[in-house]
């Protein structure tokens, strides 16, 4: 349950980042130049998907393999991963979904929350209604879940590689902070209203997804601007504060970056950052 809630907490912040234009129809990147003496590489994710449109292809375990450390968006082998993430959850001030909602509003999202999650609402009343939003999103892949995450720490694992994060998973539940708590509550009601419009729309993504199209992905995605204004917080700003730790690592040592693929493309992406910074980061077809 704690891999698929961070995964799709990552999935979350990570959607709105299909709004950005890339260029060519690959996820894996190699990275080069300046003062790297072996080559990094970098790798865009879908956080969850279901085992049938899963895929680890051989080229990336290669990849893998000719790097001495894997980062990804956080440390997912942290043990205190679980309490720190408990610590966080949480709305300021003893804020409740109910708090937020009319009475009529309340009782709807009450009952559809629970038929979608088998949870009952008055057990996470008191989480950020985002986090509410994003344990939906296995209700929206309707099948048991594989964390793209857990795949790659397995992988890491195998090799007797360390686990870093870009971010803290501290940072990544405060973003929500910068978000009013009732802007978050309107789009938990508006996606618990609109699953099945959800489904299709995530179905769609996971194909593009499949075919390595984060082009089509943008064309797909495009229009869906509930989260477009806040695109700065949740996806541009982490972009640039992950570049300076990216950089001081691959000067270190060879190191796999598995990322969300939304953080990967456009003018404030991870590839634009690093070439701005005068690094030659190629794709690689696979």
């Amino acid at each position: 349950m704690k891999q698929f809630l961070l995964a799709s907490i990552s999935l979350l912040t990570s959607i709105v980042g299909f709004s950005q234009k890339p260029t060519e129809k690959t996820l894996l990147w190699k990275i080069e130049g300046k003062n790297i003496v072996t080559p990094s590489y970098l790798y865009g994710t879908f956080h969850i998907l279901c085992p049938t449109d899963y895929f680890m292809h051989d080229t990336i375990k290669n990849m893998v393999a000719q790097t001495q450390q894997m980062f990804l968006e956080i440390d997912i082998d942290d043990p205190a991963l679980t309490s720190k993430m408990m610590k966080n959850i949480a709305m300021k001030n003893g804020t409740t979904i109910k708090d937020l909602l009319s009475e009529k509003e309340y009782d709807s999202v009450a009952k559809l929350f629970k038929e979608k999650t088998h949870i009952p609402i008055t057990s996470v009343q008191t989480y950020k209604p985002f986090m509410l939003t994003s344990m939906l999103y296995p209700a929206m892949l309707g099948c048991a879940q594989i964390s793209f995450e857990k795949e790659f720490e397995k992988l890491a694992k195998s090799h007797s590689m360390e686990i870093k994060g870009l971010e803290t998973i501290e940072d990544q539940l405060n973003v929500f902070e910068t978000i009013p708590y009732k802007v978050q509550a309107k789009m938990l009601m508006k996606t618990l209203f609109e699953m099945d419009k959800g489904k299709t729309q995530m179905a769609e993504m996971v194909e593009l997804y499949k075919s390595k199209d984060i082009n089509a992905m943008q064309t797909n995605i495009q229009g869906d601007s509930d989260l477009g204004k806040y695109e700065k917080v949740l996806l541009n700003k982490r972009n640039k504060n992950w570049i300076p730790i990216i950089e001081k690592e691959i000067a270190t040592m060879p190191t796999f970056i598995a990322v969300g693929a939304g953080h990967l493309a456009g003018k404030k992406g991870v590839i634009y950052l690093l070439r701005k910074q005068g690094y030659t980061v190629t794709p690689i077809m696979y």
